[in-house]
């Protein structure tokens, strides 16, 4: 267990968390064992750590095997198996070795099964554990190794070793354990970064890297050239496989797929000229531990390291030992990695504030692909830094709580966290919850589900969440260059209203619609499936959902649930039904396709519940769109202006001079960014309303040339 201080802590995390599981007053066990599945999926889906687990269980007591559910990582090949444990009880608990070592048998034993003949023919075709076997078996020929995820709201005791757990090969297969305990999931909750906080310990794994500084006097930020062991690499990779790669090596990757065929070759006949002919890693880190041996400087330490360029070098070296091919009577597997050597460029950047717009500028500076550079939109993206200005900004009506509230987006992710932990006093801190409740935080990959969801594209969705948030980005940044005055105030307000339809039509199947608890599962694909059909049935009908309805009263109507909970039951028995499936054995794999989304769109489904104030006629939604389109005008005009106040004069010189290297000063967007240079501090008689426009404009510039914003 952890010291006193963190004990404390944690117990406060712990029953905020009890709470905040406990929806409803009649919620039974089982359902807050499958809200924490929920919870824990999501952070770490939100995290980029697991995307796309599938939630389904399954429990055999004779022969000793429980599963909740599985998830399948591409980038790693790895198929793991997730059960849960969950106590509920309201004081801190530990889980030791024995206890873990038990619940990965029990799940390892039904992965073990999937191709189990026998074992599938005992099981009704009806049977949870069917459908995890038709839904996981699809992944076994690609499979590296296998992991046992354990989440679970007790805490590991400091004795137990992971290294030193004991799970027996699946398969033939390497196996191994992933414990996700409060402490960790706690450390993950409240880390102000994108991913979890870990260290990388060179010390051990190769007795410290050398290093030759390149600029070390930099405030916060210093460099280093390095020269990486191929076999420190891979070792890497089997330690902390995809946590390594910032998120939009991730997205190339998976565009890719294929290990490159030049350096598989390079590697199986010239290893040695392997740091020749490769471009190398660029590695960014929060910390970094040095050691001087004979003159030598000697890395022993990174804290989170992250290879925002060179996933490909990454993956031809951990993989192409494992493939099952010979090339010109060679085979892969006696690849001789002692030989091979790789060029590292590494920065260390300590300033948590700056760290995201300085990895994003090393990414983007570093790389050559373009599918890298044209990745999904990055925190720092203007659309994410808009959307952060109204959420803090703008109060929502009072809805049933007679309290005007915000709406809280994390950017990035712990914003929330971090901003409650910098308030002084426990009165500052419950003012801040009030206004800021944790039921209105919202994350980049939700606000990803709310739109695409509305965007008629639930297939997106059922992607997984960085999946869809990549999606969904490519569209959202065109239109954000298109026209950036459309996300405004009413870009933001239909935003919300998104939302609060989503996580209450969600609400509503779980709790409200009896069918559900009678045989639960499925409710991501049946929540998003649901609300983008209705709103294409409606479409059909020459109408819209009422959003500006939905945002004044910060609810959804009685007619509107029960509307939502009576196509829901008919959505969720055509998901598990095969022959609606076309044959398609795997329901969430239907349900990820364009394919699922078009027999849906086919169903002849009339809304009868639902009642006119819960809609928008043909004429109501010119009438809409108008009004929005002057709402986001004007509250545009106003935010740029209280933005161009944000930066002194001399900021606004030095973005100037930045951008004088590289447009010329006869340029109109130039003309006007001078205005701000003067004295006046921006406020003379000769700025126009659009020039504030422009400065914003200049700034975003001055932005993507690594121009970084600091406190006044």
């Amino acid at each position: 267990m952890p010291k006193k201080a963190e004990q404390n802590h944690l117990q406060d995390f712990l029953t905020e968390l009890l709470n905040s599981l406990q929806i409803d007053a009649e919620v039974a066990s089982p359902f807050q064992e499958s809200n924490f599945f929920d919870y824990a999926s999501e952070l770490l889906s939100d995290a980029g750590i697991y995307d796309n687990i599938e939630q389904n269980d399954f429990r055999d007591i004779n022969r000793g095997m429980k599963i909740d559910g599985f998830n399948w990582n591409p980038l790693e090949r790895t198929l793991s198996g997730i059960i849960v444990n969950f106590s509920g009880e309201s004081s801190l608990g530990s889980i030791s070795k024995s206890d873990i070592e038990k619940l990965g048998r029990k799940t390892a034993k039904f992965i073990s099964n999937i191709q189990n003949e026998s074992f599938k023919d005992s099981l009704a075709a009806t049977s949870k554990g069917r459908e995890l076997i038709e839904s996981m078996s699809i992944y076994l020929e690609e499979v590296n190794k296998y992991r046992v995820i354990i989440l679970t709201d007790l805490v590991m005791s400091n004795r137990v070793k992971l290294k030193k757990l004991k799970i027996a090969d699946i398969n033939g297969k390497e196996a191994f354990f992933e414990i996700w305990d409060l402490d960790r999931i706690h450390t993950l909750a409240t880390a102000g970064s994108e991913s979890e906080p870990f260290s990388v310990d060179f010390k051990s794994l190769c007795g410290g890297l050398k290093a030759l500084p390149a600029n070390v006097t930099a405030k916060g930020m210093s460099s280093y050239m390095c020269v990486m062991p191929a076999t420190t690499l891979r070792e890497l990779y089997d330690n902390f496989g995809q946590r390594l790669l910032e998120s939009n090596v991730r997205t190339f990757l998976q565009f890719r797929g294929k290990v490159n065929r030049g350096m598989k070759e390079t590697l199986l006949k010239n290893p040695e000229n392997f740091f020749a002919y490769n471009n190398g890693l660029t590695v960014t880190a929060s910390g970094i531990k040095t050691e001087q041996k004979s003159g030598q400087t000697i890395i022993t330490e990174l804290d989170n390291m992250q290879i925002v360029n060179g996933g490909q070098t990454t993956s031809a070296i951990y993989f192409t030992p494992l493939e099952k091919s010979t090339q010109k009577e060679i085979d892969f597997k006696n690849i001789d990695l002692s030989k091979v050597f790789v060029q590292m460029k590494l920065t260390v950047i300590e300033d948590p504030e700056e760290s995201e717009i300085i990895k994003s500028n090393v990414a983007q500076f570093a790389n050559t692909q373009n599918i890298i550079q044209a990745a999904d939109l990055v925190s720092n993206h203007p659309l994410h830094r808009k959307i952060e200005e109204h959420s803090r900004n703008h109060s929502v009506p009072p809805g049933d709580n007679q309290i005007a509230t915000k709406w809280f987006y994390e950017r990035a992710r712990g914003q929330y966290e971090t901003k409650l932990r910098a308030l002084s006093t426990p009165s500052k801190k419950k003012k801040f919850e009030v206004e800021n409740p944790k039921s209105q935080k919202f994350s980049k990959t939700d606000m990803a589900k709310y739109i695409n969801t509305w965007r008629m594209s639930p297939f997106e969705v059922k992607r997984g969440a960085q999946k869809n948030l990549e999606l969904l980005g490519g569209t959202l940044k065109k239109e954000w260059d298109k026209d950036p005055d459309n996300f405004g105030i009413a870009f933001y307000k239909d935003l919300i209203a998104k939302a609060i339809l989503f996580k209450s039509a969600d609400h509503a199947i779980q709790y409200k619609s009896g069918w559900y608890k009678l045989e639960p599962g499925f409710k991501a694909e049946t929540t998003t499936y649901t609300v983008s059909l209705l709103r294409f049935l409606l479409q059909k009908d020459g109408k819209d959902i009422n959003l500006n309805r939905i945002y004044l009263n910060q609810k959804i109507s009685e007619s509107l649930t029960n509307e939502i909970m009576s196509l829901a039951k008919v959505v969720r028995n055509k998901i598990l039904d095969l022959e609606f499936r076309d044959g398609a054995a795997n329901p969430s794999e239907f349900c990820k396709s364009k394919k699922g989304w078009d027999k849906f769109k086919e169903l002849d489904y009339s809304l009868e519940i639902i009642e006119p104030s819960d809609y928008l006629t043909q004429e109501q939604i010119r009438e809409v769109n108008q009004k929005n389109r002057t709402e986001n005008q004007i509250s545009n005009d106003l935010s740029f202006y209280e933005q161009t106040k944000q930066l002194s004069m001399e900021q606004w010189k030095e973005v100037y001079n930045l951008l004088l290297d590289h447009i010329p000063k006869t340029n109109s967007d130039m003309r006007s960014l001078r205005k701000f240079t003067f004295e006046s501090g921006g406020i003379t008689s000769s700025i126009q309303l659009e020039d504030y426009e422009k400065a914003m404009k200049m700034l975003d510039k001055a932005r993507e040339e690594g121009y970084i914003v600091t406190k006044k």
